[in-house]
C-alpha cells in the first residue's frame, strides 16, 4: 500500500518515530521514562484455512452487508474450539459441515471482537467447513460506505474495503494476520447497474430478475485475508488484455477519457516486472479500480488494486505529473506483498520496501537513469529523517499500522538499492529471481531473503542485514578532502559521528575521472591517494550507493569542479555547498549552471539552494526561471520566490505570473501560494479569484487556501472555515485546516477568531462519517493551535476511546499532551472553559458573515 502521508509515501503516499543505534539487533536499554511497546510476533493458527467463500448481499443506502461465510479448514490441534476475528458482527447461526456434507449446528460465543466456535467433535488434521450467517451494519473500519447527503449531494453510492493491516475482520470472519493464506471466492449481489468487484477470475455475472445482479469472483491461489477486496459502485469499465489475461480499469463514469493517459503504461509494466522478477504476473486478472475518497494512495489487493482518484490525470496535469510511480508501486506488490508476503508486520518492509524500490527501477526503465537517480535522492531524504530512532525490523509496536512509515517504504527501498550495488547487477537480479520463484505463495521473514542472497552470491550478508534492517539509523559522515601538492596526493579524512559503533560499508570516491573503491569500517580513517595531476574535483559517493548524511569540507575550486561532474548527485551537493557562501560570484556560477542543467532533479535542487541564499543574484535567477521551458523548474522557482519577503521586485514578478497563468496546474498553484505569503495585506482578492478555478486534485484551490493562511489576513478566516467543511474536496479541506493553523500564528488573530477555529475543528471531529485523513488532519490542527485548544481536550479524549484507528488514537494522545503542555504555567488559560460562552457570543458577527458565504459558487 502507498499511504498518502508517505507519499506520502507517502510516498507516499501517502501517505508516511524511531532508539539510539546499537551494534547488534538487541534493543538499546530503555530510558527510565520511555514507553516500551509490547513485543509483537506472528499469531497462532488453531486452524489452517484453505478457502473462504463469501455470499454477500450489499445494501448501499443502509450501509449493510448480509450473507454467509463458508471457511474450509483443517484442524491444527486437538482443541475443543477455535476463534475467528470478527469485529462488530451480528451472527445469526454457525454450522460445522463434516466431510459427509451434513451440517451440524455449532455452539458459538461472540464478544464483539472474536467469534469462538465449539468443535469438540473434531481432532487434529480433521478437515471440515464452518458456515457463518451474519450481518454487518455500518462497520467502524475495514469497509467504507458512501452516498449522497445534504452536505455532499453528488457523492455516489459506493462501498470499498481496506483490509491492511488488520481491518478486514470488520466484515469477514477470518484469521486476520498475514501468516494465514487461503484461496477466496466472493458472490456479490448488488443493485442492477452497479459493478461488484473482488479478487480473481469472474466466474459468472447473473441478472436475478428482481433488480439485482450477482457477480461471482474466484481467487484460486492462496493469499492473506487482508488482501481480500470488495468494491461496489457505478463505474466505466475499460478492458484490455495482457498475454490472454484481462487487464481492467474501473473509473468514475465521467473520467473514462482519462484512462488511456493514466494507465497506458500498465501492460508495459507487466512485461517489465515479469521479466525482472523471473515470475510472470501470477494472478488471473489485473484490475485497477478508482474509488471515492480512498484513504491511501493505493492498496494492492490481490489481482484488484484500489486507487485514490488522484491517480487520474487530465491532459494539463499530465504535463508535469503522472500516476506512474503509484501504479508501479501497487503493481509490484502483486509479487512482493501478495505472491510473497511478510510473515508478520515486523517484516513489512519486505512488502513496502520492495514496492518502493520498484518505483525506482520502473523510472529507470521508462524515463532513464537520471530520473531514477532523482527518485532515489528524494527517497533518501525521507529515509534519513524517518529511520533514525527505530530499526526497519522492529518487533515492538503498539499496532501494525504504526509499522507503515519511512522505515518500511523509502528506507526499505534503499536497503535493496544498496544490496544491488554491493552484489552487482547480475548477481542481485539472480537473487531476486530465485527469491521470487522459491518463495511464491509463502509468508517470509527478512532472514529468508538474506539466506537466499547468501546462497546465490557466496557472500556473507549477515552484517549488511543487521546494520541496515536490525539497527536504527545510518552513517553520519564528516569528510575533509584536500590535494597535498608536496606529496602529489589526495588526502581524505573520514569520520563517522552517528551514535553507536561505526557502520561498515563500501564507499566510492571519484578523483577527477578516476573512481576509487574502499571499505569504511572505523570511526575515523585517513586515506591518501597518489595522483599524477592536480584533481579538478573530489567526489564522495558519486553514484549514490550509501544511505548517509554527508558533510564535506574542501576548497572552493574542488566544489566548482564538482559542479561540472557527470554525476547528478555530485552536482547537487556542489550546488548546495556553493550556495552556503552567499557570495555573488558563487551565486552567479550557480545561475549559469542552472541555465545549462539538463536534468530535472539537479535543476530543482539548484533552485532550492539558490533560493536559500537570498540576495539580488538569486532573486533575478529565480524570476528568470519562471519562464523556464520545464514546468518542474518553473514550479521550483515559484516556491523559491516565496522566501523573498518584502521584496517589491519579487512581488511584482509573482503578481504578473499569477495574472498570466501557466500551462501547468502545479506552477500556477505554487505561484498562488507564494503570492499569499508575499502580499499579506493585499493578496486576498486575488486568492478568492484562484479559489474559483477547477484543477487536478484541486491543487489551485488548495494553494489559494494555503495562501490565505500564509497571508496572515484575519479576513481570510471566514472562507477557511467554509472550505474546511463537508461539501468540498478532501485536498481543499485539508488545505483549509492547515491554513487555519497558520493563520492562528498571526499577531492579528483575535481570541474570538481562535475560538472559532477550535469550534470548527471540534465540529468536524463530531461529524458522522468523516474519513481518517480528515480526522487526522483536524486532530493535528488542534494540536498545533496550542493552548487555545484546551477546550477541545474533553472531546479528543472521548474520540480516543471511540476511534477504531490505532494511528488516530496515538495521534490524539500526542495532541492532548501537546495542548496541555503548552498551557502549563500560563495564568490566562485557567478561565478559558468558563469564557467559552462569552467568546461564542463574540463570534456572532463572524458567524453571520459565514452564513452568507456558505457553499460559495466555484
Amino acid at each position: 500500500m502507498l499511504r498518502a502521508a508517505v507519499l506520502l509515501f507517502a510516498l507516499s503516499c501517502p501517505l508516511f518515530a524511531q532508539t539510539a543505534p546499537v551494534a547488534s539487533p538487541m534493543p538499546a536499554p530503555a530510558k527510565p521514562d520511555a514507553v516500551v511497546e509490547p513485543l509483537q510476533t506472528a499469531g497462532d493458527r488453531p486452524i489452517d484455512i484453505a478457502n473462504i467463500r463469501l455470499d454477500l448481499t450489499v445494501d448501499l443506502p443502509k450501509k449493510t452487508i448480509a450473507g454467509v461465510a463458508t471457511l474450509d479448514f483443517r484442524m491444527m490441534r486437538d482443541d475443543a474450539s477455535f476463534a475467528l476475528d470478527a469485529v462488530g458482527f451480528t451472527v445469526s447461526s454457525v454450522d460445522i459441515v463434516r466431510r459427509d456434507g451434513k451440517p451440524a449446528t455449532a455452539k458459538f460465543r461472540h464478544d464483539g471482537k472474536k467469534l469462538r466456535i465449539e468443535c469438540d467433535n473434531l481432532a487434529a488434521d480433521d478437515r471440515a467447513s464452518v458456515r457463518i450467517a451474519y450481518v454487518v451494519r455500518e462497520p467502524r473500519d475495514g469497509l467504507f460506505f458512501f452516498g449522497p447527503t445534504e452536505a455532499e449531494p453528488d457523492v455516489p453510492l459506493t462501498v470499498w474495503s481496506q483490509g491492511e493491516a488488520i481491518t478486514n475482520r470488520y466484515w469477514i470472519p477470518c484469521l486476520d494476520h498475514p501468516d494465514q493464506r487461503q484461496a477466496s471466492e466472493m458472490k456479490i449481489t448488488v443493485p442492477t447497474g452497479y459493478e461488484g468487484l473482488s479478487n480473481g477470475k469472474l466466474v459468472s455475472k447473473k441478472d436475478n430478475g428482481n433488480g439485482t445482479t450477482t457477480f461471482d469472483w474466484k481467487q484460486t491461489e492462496n493469499h492473506p485475508s487482508y488482501l481480500i477486496t470488495l468494491v461496489v459502485g457505478k463505474f466505466a469499465v475499460v478492458e484490455e488484455t495482457w498475454r490472454g489475461l484481462p487487464v481492467l480499469y474501473y473509473v468514475p463514469e465521467k473520467r473514462k477519457d482519462d484512462v488511456a493517459r493514466t494507465f497506458g503504461r500498465t501492460r508495459a509494466m507487466l512485461d517489465f516486472f515479469s521479466a525482472k522478477f523471473g515470475v510472470n504476473y501470477p494472478w488471473e486478472k489485473y484490475a485497477q479500480v478508482v474509488v471515492e475518497q480512498f484513504t491511501s494512495g493505493g492498496m494492492e489487493n490481490t489481482s484488484a488494486t484500489t486507487l485514490n482518484d488522484r491517480v487520474l490525470h487530465d491532459a494539463r496535469s499530465f504535463l508535469d505529473s503522472s500516476g506512474d510511480g503509484l501504479i508501479a508501486h501497487e503493481l509490484a506488490h502483486q509479487w512482493f506483498g501478495d505472491l510473497i508476503t511478510a510473515r508478520d508486520w515486523a517484516h513489512v518492509w519486505l512488502n513496502e520496501g520492495f514496492a518502493s524500490f520498484c518505483e525506482v527501477i520502473w523510472a529507470e526503465e521508462a524515463e532513464g537513469a537520471e530520473i531514477a537517480t532523482w527518485t532515489l535522492w528524494q527517497k533518501s531524504k525521507a529515509a534519513i529523517a524517518g529511520g533514525k530512532e527505530r530499526p526497519i525490523v522492529d518487533r515492538r509496536y503498539a499496532s501494525p499500522r504504526m509499522m507503515f512509515d519511512a522505515r518500511a517504504y523509502p528506507k526499505g527501498a534503499w536497503v535493496l538499492h544498496m544490496l544491488r550495488r554491493q552484489l552487482g547487477e547480475a548477481v542481485f537480479w539472480k537473487c531476486i529471481r530465485t527469491w521470487s520463484n522459491e518463495q511464491k505463495f509463502r509468508s517470509v521473514e527478512t532472514s529468508d531473503l538474506r539466506r537466499t542472497c547468501e546462497r546465490i552470491s557466496g557472500q556473507s550478508l549477515e552484517k549488511f542485514f543487521v546494520q541496515w534492517t536490525e539497527r536504527p539509523g545510518h552513517p553520519v559522515l564528516e569528510v575533509a578532502s584536500e590535494y597535498v601538492a608536496s606529496d602529489k596526493a589526495v588526502k581524505i579524512a573520514i569520520r563517522q559521528t552517528q551514535p553507536g559503533e561505526a557502520f561498515e560499508f563500501p564507499l566510492e570516491v571519484r578523483i577527477g575521472s578516476e573512481v576509487r573503491r574502499l571499505t569504511v569500517s572505523s570511526r575515523e580513517s585517513t586515506l591518501v591517494f597518489p595522483v599524477a595531476t592536480v584533481p579538478t574535483s573530489i567526489e564522495i559517493d558519486p553514484n549514490q550507493s550509501v544511505l548517509m548524511e554527508l558533510k564535506e569540507t574542501k576548497g572552493r575550486d574542488l566544489w566548482v569542479g564538482q559542479l561540472r561532474s557527470p554525476s547528478q548527485v555530485s552536482r547537487i551537493r556542489a550546488a548546495q555547498n556553493l550556495a552556503k557562501s552567499k557570495a555573488s560570484a558563487d551565486l552567479e556560477l550557480l545561475a549559469a549552471a542552472l541555465a545549462a542543467e539538463k536534468t530535472r532533479g539537479a535543476g530543482i535542487e539548484m533552485i532550492s539552494a539558490i533560493a536559500e541564499s537570498g540576495g539580488t543574484v538569486a532573486r533575478d535567477a529565480l524570476i528568470l526561471g519562471l519562464k523556464h521551458e520545464n514546468p518542474y523548474l518553473r514550479r521550483a522557482c515559484a516556491d523559491g520566490l516565496a522566501k523573498f519577503n518584502r521584496d517589491a521586485i519579487v512581488l511584482e514578478a509573482v503578481r504578473g505570473k499569477l495574472k498570466e497563468g501557466d500551462a501547468s496546474y502545479f506552477v500556477e498553484a505554487a505561484v498562488t501560494t507564494a503570492f499569499g505569503k508575499l502580499d499579506p495585506e493585499g493578496s486576498l482578492p486575488a486568492l478568492l479569484v484562484q479559489l474559483r478555478k477547477e484543477s487536478y486534485s484541486d491543487v489551485i484551490r488548495s494553494a489559494a487556501l494555503s495562501g490565505m493562511g500564509q497571508s496572515k489576513n484575519p479576513d481570510a478566516l471566514e472562507m477557511l472555515v467554509v472550505w474546511s467543511k463537508k461539501g468540498h474536496s478532501r485536498p481543499a479541506r485539508l488545505a483549509a485546516l492547515s491554513a487555519m493553523v497558520e493563520l492562528n500564528k498571526s499577531s492579528r488573530a483575535t481570541e474570538p477568531m481562535k475560538k472559532l477555529m477550535v469550534e470548527t475543528m471540534t465540529g468536524i471531529l463530531g461529524t458522522v462519517g468523516e474519513m481518517p485523513a480528515i480526522r487526522r488532519a483536524t486532530i493535528s490542527g488542534l494540536r498545533d493551535l496550542g493552548p487555545v485548544a484546551v477546550s477541545a481536550v474533553e472531546i479528543l479524549e472521548g474520540l480516543k476511546r471511540e476511534d477504531p484507528d490505532e494511528f488516530v488514537q496515538d495521534l490524539i494522545g500526542k495532541a492532548i499532551a501537546a495542548i496541555q503542555a503548552t498551557g502549563k504555567g500560563n495564568a490566562d488559560l485557567a478561565p478559558i472553559k468558563d469564557e467559552v460562552e462569552k467568546l461564542k457570543k463574540d463570534n456572532r458577527d463572524l458567524r453571520e458573515r459565514l452564513e452568507r458565504l456558505e457553499k460559495p459558487k466555484g
